[in-house]
């Protein structure tokens, strides 16, 4: 149940030989990008197992890559559950599809509608709403679960902007099985080589698990941009 919110937080591979084990190398829009792994503690689950997070990523987007600690590794299964810390990063299919350059004036542009998203209350319950129901149509097909129920999300504020970076914090109740647990989770936007990437990093509703996240976040959306410079 920890982990079935993922999609609520999403507003809109090939390995290589010569990267490190934990790190991704994908493409956005036909263009390659490496996403190094969020800290030592933390590995790339691969091609076989990156399908066991299918089931939370909205039908707008594709995942792209799943990070999850190194000792909970041999243990995935799909679909994900279970744990505390965790990260994905996924991509627009439809920005894809058309192999959409990002310039700087339109990741500005994305961030303020971003923003206006998030203060808008009404707009982030219908969102929240449709993502929630796509979440557990798939989850029952999975395991035949009856009793989830996803609550609407509550904002937190800005964690981070750049020139090419914004990120914010959100938290959302998970009801199963007569227990309700608190999710929070950093969705983070970012212009990677002019294309669109959202970064997710998820905690337990802890005051460790925040002070984590905060920092996960920041640092890891500057490796991220570090790794991938404009050419």
């Amino acid at each position: 149940m920890k982990t079935i919110a993922t999609a609520l937080f999403a507003l809109f591979f090939v390995s290589a030989l010569d990267l490190h084990a934990s790190d991704c190398l994908a493409t956005a829009g036909g263009v390659s990008v490496t996403i190094p792994s969020p800290g030592k503690l933390f590995t790339e689950v691969g091609s076989e197992k990156r399908d066991s997070f299918e089931y939370m990523v909205p039908s707008r987007n594709r995942l792209v890559c799943a990070f999850v600690p190194i000792d909970y590794l041999p243990r995935l299964r799909s679909p994900a559950t279970g744990m505390d810390r965790y990260m994905v990063i996924e991509v627009s299919r439809r920005l894809e599809e058309k192999n959409t350059d990002i310039t700087s004036a339109n990741f500005e542009q994305i961030v303020a509608t971003t923003k206006q998203q998030i203060g808008d209350t009404s707009q982030l319950n219908s969102t929240a709403q449709a993502s929630a129901e796509e979440v557990i149509n798939k989850l029952k097909a999975l395991q035949n679960s009856k009793d989830i129920s996803i609550q609407t999300p509550t904002p937190l504020g800005p964690i981070l902007q750049s020139t090419d970076a914004y990120g914010f914090l959100m938290i959302v109740p998970v009801s199963s099985g007569g227990e309700t647990v608190k999710i929070l989770g950093a969705s983070i936007l970012m212009r990677v080589r002019n294309r669109l990437l959202f970064a997710y990093v998820y905690g337990a509703d802890d005051e460790s698990s925040l002070k984590w996240i905060r920092a996960t976040a920041e640092e890891w959306s500057h490796e991220i941009l570090a790794a991938n410079p404009a050419k």
